[in-house]
């Protein structure tokens, strides 16, 4: 039986499927609100030619939204594992605010208008 000129024994294949297409469209539908993430213009994935997209939260934060919006959607190690891909990159990673000022919401645009308002400049000045 299993000795030397026998047959190998043919092992079953296996073919498993990690996400239902139900998960997988709830998963493309969430990313793809525009509150959520900043879908690069220009910049693809190499591997799938999609987009970049650009997350305005934290993981733990998106994890939070995606879990109330889709209970039972997949689950918390399997969202974490997809974000790693390269399609997925922080906000910050465009740079221009550290990941501290990004997490609490300052912009330097709107600092710039305040200190220009505060300031006496003539208006010519501040349209510009």
């Amino acid at each position: 039986m299993n000795g030397p000129g026998c047959p190998p024994i043919e092992k079953p294949q296996i073919h498993r499927n990690r996400f239902s297409e139900e998960a997988k469209k709830q998963f493309e539908k969430f990313f793809s609100d525009k509150s959520i993430v900043n879908m690069s213009s220009y910049k693809t994935d190499s591997k799938t030619n999609l987009p970049v997209l650009y997350l305005k939260d934290t993981k733990k934060a998106l994890w939070d939204k995606y879990s109330v919006t889709y209970p039972n959607g997949i689950k918390r190690s399997s969202f974490m594992t997809q974000l790693k891909s390269q399609r997925f990159q922080y906000r910050e990673d465009l740079g221009g605010l550290c990941s501290t000022c990004c997490y609490y919401g300052y912009n330097v645009f709107e600092d710039l208008i305040h200190l220009v308002s505060l300031n006496n400049l003539d208006k010519e000045l501040k349209v510009s």
